[in-house]
């Protein structure tokens, strides 16, 4: 066979019709691959469940590249000598032919299931009431593979592209590999956007539960992914020239957030808020002092039970026996015998970087004492332990514990590591947090510098829209922000924490629902004064501009700097993304979208040098990381830059 027809795998999946209530696992499909002739099978509803598990069910074969590719490869983690070569050379950028994680036909599966769907789903075929049966499978697997072709190009750079499906050897050579002839990232985004954006409101296939497996957290929401692809055709385009993008992307991103659709056997989706779990120091004051507790609620755990803040993940199998048993949660945690005994050997092979703690620990955490007044008392419990300096989350998704043993008279000692967020089955894809975080980048960068800010402060509502917002921006931005809040104001919806230290009466503490992003692990983000918008604005007594702008207007003042704020903005974002993303496989990603944006490669090169900390930065591999290709995997020279 030659090697093209490797690459593309032309095979298809197919799932037995039979299983969906039979077992927790996503079953392997009782011919692993089956070409229907014609599409003959895609015919009657039933066809629609079993095709579209299949398609998930391929997913399974990358659910582990999509975590690595994505944070091995980053600056927030790093390797201990119990990690593989492959895995060492992944992060080396050195990554050859041979190399496990070097596999694109695995990808190239998912698309060629999602293009046979499209091509052979009967799109005549309607129930009787009249509606057309495979419309909301269709729109799940288009949505599918946009999301399968954008994690191809983010990680080789430059991709090989059909949408036919490929049925036989000689369609698989007739695709060209020509380097001229592969799409780019940009180039995907322009494809996919156009594909997606007439589906953005279909309803989701309603499958029901597998074992406790719901089926919905499996799908991939239609405008989670196009946000993404306005998201990296507008960082692609720049700062400036991507500003149209910017707004699309978040428009596709608030859509999301603010949608409560039906997702089936009893659930809904309800509004995001980002505030159900914080981390936070606790105060409990008896006759005999104050005493401090850490409590915080770990985002994203239990992914199978909707409703937590993972929405959308690949399932993967129960057991190590079968085929797509996940190897991300042994990687980054310490593992015990089939008895459940302690393996008395450190065998974890990821652990946070050093510069990943020293972003943690360079934040400043926000402590209140029980009259809402800002205190500067640290406990004991923080300066004997680094890892609970500044941010909170860090600490509280990862924790360590060396044991001293004695074997046969000598003495050994080992580690163990926890890292919670990744300590479970299946692979997180998009999480709650995600859609917020990525809105702010959205909206910083197409031109409301202080909404993006105000995501990671305070939490956005109509108050602080009206208060912080509005009053910057022209009659063009207000109407974009009357937009996104639609005619059911959605701003309404959100009510951030009001009261102010020294008013009669106010506090904090008063109802709300949501709070900043930075809030989640830095306590009372909006008071402050380390975390305050990075850009002065004040008023004289007779309302005109200081510091050097005597006369102007706000709106006049801020447009005039309005690049230098979305710059020092996104120097906020891209932290916030380290301290409540890290470890969920998104980290090298959101590098290179800020490296395009700014047409700076220093934003990749820079911080992974630094994975060592920052007094020990690699100058080889920031050398290397400077030039783009280097950045992406090649394949035998048929796929990639």
């Amino acid at each position: 066979m030659k090697l093209k027809s490797y690459i593309f795998q032309i095979a298809l999946a197919a799932v037995g019709a039979g299983f969906l209530g039979s077992c927790e696992d996503m079953l392997e499909p009782t011919s692993d691959y089956v070409i229907y002739e014609n599409g003959s099978h895609l015919k009657t509803p039933a066809d629609t469940a079993t095709s579209l598990i299949g398609i998930i069910y391929k997913l399974q074969a990358i659910g582990d590249r999509t975590n690595l590719l994505g944070e091995v490869r980053g600056d927030l983690v790093t390797l201990t000598t119990q990690a593989s070569a492959d895995l060492r050379a992944l992060a080396n950028f050195e990554v050859t032919d041979e190399n496990k994680y070097n596999s694109p036909r695995d990808y190239y599966a998912v698309i060629n299931n999602c293009n046979y769907y499209l091509a052979y789903a009967d799109t005549n075929a309607y129930d009787n009431r009249g509606n057309q049966i495979f419309a909301k499978e269709m729109a799940q697997v288009r949505s599918i593979r946009a999301w399968a072709y954008l994690q191809l190009a983010l990680n080789y750079g430059k991709v090989p592209f059909y949408t036919n499906p490929l049925l036989t050897e000689q369609d698989a050579n007739d695709v060209s590999l020509d380097v001229k002839d592969r799409k780019d990232i940009e180039a995907i985004c322009d494809y996919f956007i156009n594909d997606l954006k007439p589906y953005s409101n279909t309803e989701w296939p309603v499958l029901h539960k597998v074992g406790n497996l719901l089926m919905a957290n499996c799908y991939f929401p239609v405008d989670m992914v196009l946000g993404d692809l306005y998201l990296w055709k507008a960082s692609c385009q720049g700062t400036d020239a991507g500003r149209a993008y910017y707004r699309e992307a978040a428009k596709c991103y608030f859509r999301w957030i603010m949608d409560k659709r039906n997702v089936g056997d009893g659930f809904s989706k309800s509004v995001y808020y980002p505030n159900r779990k914080l981390a936070w120091w606790s105060e409990f004051y008896s006759s005999t002092g104050t005493s401090y507790g850490l409590s915080y609620s770990l985002p994203g755990q239990s992914p199978s039970i909707y409703g937590t803040e993972t929405f959308t993940f690949i399932p993967m199998d129960s057991a190590a026996s079968q085929g797509y048993y996940s190897e991300v949660q042994t990687l980054y945690n310490s593992s015990t015998t089939e008895d459940g005994a302690l393996i008395t050997s450190t065998n974890f092979c990821i652990t946070p970087s050093l510069h990943m703690q020293e972003i943690s620990r360079s934040q400043s955490y926000s402590f209140l004492d029980k009259e809402n007044r800002p205190i500067d008392v640290i406990p004991d419990e923080i300066e004997e332990s680094p890892v609970l300096e500044g941010d909170l989350r860090l600490g509280a998704q990862w924790r360590t514990r060396t044991f001293n043993i004695t074997t046969g008279g000598t003495a050994n000692k080992f580690t163990r590591q926890n890292i919670y967020k990744v300590n479970q089955r299946h692979i997180g894809i998009y999480r709650e947090c995600d859609v917020w975080l990525r809105l702010a980048e959205a909206l910083n960068n197409g031109g409301f510098p202080r909404m993006a800010y105000a995501i990671l402060a305070t939490g956005i509502s109509k108050d602080v829209v009206d208060d912080s917002v509005s009053v910057y921006c022209n009659d063009a931005d207000l109407a974009f922000l009357n937009e996104l809040n639609s005619a059911n104001n959605y701003f309404n919806v959100f009510k951030t924490r009001n009261g102010r230290l020294g008013e009669e009466g106010g506090s904090v503490t008063e109802a709300f629902n949501t709070v900043g992003v930075h809030s989640r692990g830095c306590g009372y983000a909006e008071l402050d004064p380390d975390y305050a918008y990075p850009m002065v604005d004040s008023l004289d007594k007779d309302g005109n501009r200081v510091n050097g702008y005597v006369g102007q207007s706000r709106k006049d003042w801020a447009y005039l700097n309005l690049a230098e704020e979305q710059a020092r903005v996104d120097s906020m974002i891209i932290n916030e993304n380290a301290l409540e993303s890290c470890f969920e496989g998104k980290r090298f990603y959101d590098l290179i979208r800020f490296a395009k944006r700014y047409r700076n490669n220093a934003w990749v090169a820079d911080p992974v040098s630094k994975r060592e900390g920052k007094e020990n930065r690699d100058g080889s591999l920031y050398n290397k990381l400077m030039v783009e290709s280097n950045w992406f995997l090649n394949w035998k020279g048929q796929i990639g830059m």
